[in-house]
């Protein structure tokens, strides 16, 4: 029975990822994508505070975060599309493709206390607060997403770190005994709390940049 209770989690994640395409709003929809997070945090948290794991919660998780971090931010971001053609769904498609193998190769990669490639949540993530940006009226951003080549390269970008081979410092890192393990984590949640409360519309994307660029400096410092 103990089993089942990740599961559950796991399901609402899933769930949250349809609700948000189904709301075909671009805040109503962040808003459920942002609940997958807490989800798909949460699932974890309770399969390690109770000691149990599963090959199906494995999958079903890989599939839940699919729908949740991969297909429902692609639909949500053709939504703000400047193209009116067929051009506007490469640049989702492309990410939708990249979510599905990076967590497919998620599932083949040996446990590590740092991500292999930028995870798929935080691709979200970022997706997420460029259209939470927007929709708030945040000016920079609603006209950077007006541009052509900033829509179509964005998520291509975002499926390229997903894809790489580039350590992402996480949590699990902060147990590493080396300092900038503790604190870079701590650093990125700490950008992200004053950003929450100094400039909202930012919090996301620009927290996310913060936590890529503590990663690039994270590499070049364990570089052997």
């Amino acid at each position: 029975m103990k089993k089942l209770v990740p599961s559950i989690f796991t399901s609402f994640n899933l769930l949250c990822g349809f609700f948000a395409i189904l709301s075909d709003d671009i805040r109503i929809g962040s808003i459920f994508i942002l609940c997958s997070l807490f989800f798909d945090a949460f699932d974890g948290l309770v399969a390690r505070m109770l000691n149990v794991s599963s090959e199906i919660g494995k999958e079903l998780d890989s599939l839940s975060d699919l729908v949740s971090f991969g297909v429902a931010p692609a639909y949500l971001y053709i939504l703000i599309s400047p193209f009116d053609n067929m051009w506007k769904y490469v640049p989702a498609s492309i990410f939708v493709v990249a979510a599905a193998v990076r967590l497919a190769k998620f599932n083949l990669l040996p446990a590590s206390k740092y991500f292999k490639g930028m995870p798929t949540p935080t691709a979200a993530f970022f997706l997420v607060g460029v259209l939470l940006a927007i929709y708030y009226g945040d000016n920079f951003i609603y006209d950077l997403s007006k541009d052509p080549a900033f829509y179509a390269m964005t998520p291509i970008i975002l499926s390229g770190l997903m894809n790489s081979n580039m350590n992402m410092f996480s949590l699990k890192s902060v147990n590493s005994g080396m300092l900038i393990d503790k604190l870079f984590p701590a650093l990125s949640f700490l950008c992200f709390l004053i950003l929450l409360f100094t400039n909202p519309e930012l919090a996301l994307p620009v927290s996310t940049m913060f936590y890529l660029t503590l990663s690039l400096v994270h590499n070049v410092m364990t570089r052997k």
